[in-house]
């Protein structure tokens, strides 16, 4: 692969010189990546048109670094043709077993700790994928998660059909009764799905966050977005299974995210949408 002019520019303003190789690797669907070689080690690279969205993911992955294992930024390089954000390469395979499951556990509530005293949100504004996420502070959870999440979701997908936007309003107009009214406001990942965690040698590592403060159970409900984690895991994060009350707001937390998904890619995730307001409305 031919390596960009911004590409090489960026690891010689990390001290990254010499003969290099650039492979492209798979993965994610916002951003172009590859791994790069040199005698002295490798790297990862993210390219994208837009210098903001990756600033926010190294934003992210600066305030994640304290508490848990996330790739290291190396630099950023930014020009007419995009930007890069230079990471360490990490060799990382999936999880794989009880003992790494509970690590992981363990260590997502390491993050949980992080408390902020002051509301809900303050972070920079990010990115959910490819879409703008506005982290304005509130000092009502239930106020940061419509204003802030479901209604800017909701008035993009205007080709959703009529019946399945007037039920996701219903369920906007409704939120008090299944979010927790005074949740702890902890420092979440925000786009924590099962292909944002894997391990490194048993070591859980956290990647692509959308990080912001807010209820930490918007983590464990995208967890569960796509197939249910192992017993292990809530084992390693609290010691037992999550409880009905701990639960009851996870249907509006995915919610937000299969809005998204519907915006970014359109087709059956209108189906979910609608699955998950109709499963709200009968439970309310």
């Amino acid at each position: 692969m031919k390596m960009p002019a911004i590409v090489r520019q960026t690891l010689a303003d990390a001290g990254i010189t010499g003969p290099l190789r650039m492979t492209p690797m798979g993965g994610g669907d916002t951003a172009l990546s590859a791994r790069v070689d040199s005698e002295s080690g490798c790297w990862f690279v993210k390219m994208h048109d837009s210098a903001g969205l990756l600033r926010a993911e190294q934003a992210g992955l600066e305030a994640l670094a304290p508490h848990l294992r996330c790739p290291a930024v190396v630099g950023f390089g930014e020009g007419p043709s995009g930007a890069v954000l230079l990471l360490e390469y990490l060799d990382m395979r999936s999880l794989q077993g009880r003992a790494h499951w509970l690590a992981a556990g363990e260590a997502l509530a390491r993050l949980h700790r992080v408390e902020c005293r002051e509301g809900f949100g303050r972070h920079p504004d990010n990115f959910i994928g490819g879409s703008p996420q506005s982290n304005c502070n509130h000092a009502d959870w239930a106020d940061f998660f419509l204003h802030e999440r479901l209604l800017p979701q909701w008035q993009q997908a205007r080709s959703l059909p009529t019946a399945v936007r007037d039920r996701v309003e219903q369920v906007m107009a409704r939120l008090p009764d299944w979010l927790p009214a005074s949740p702890r406001s902890a420092l979440v990942h925000g786009d924590l799905w099962q292909g944002n965690l894997a391990q490194v040698n048993g070591e859980p590592v956290f990647f692509d966050p959308a990080c912001y403060h807010g209820d930490p159970q918007v983590d464990l409900a995208m967890l569960n977005l796509f197939g249910r984690v192992p017993a292990a895991f809530y084992e390693g994060y609290q010691g037992r299974e999550p409880d009905r009350d701990q639960q009851r707001p996870w249907p509006v937390y995915d919610l937000y995210h299969w809005l998204n998904h519907f915006n970014l890619f359109g087709g059956h995730y209108a189906l979910a949408v609608d699955n998950t307001a109709r499963q709200l409305l009968a439970d309310g």
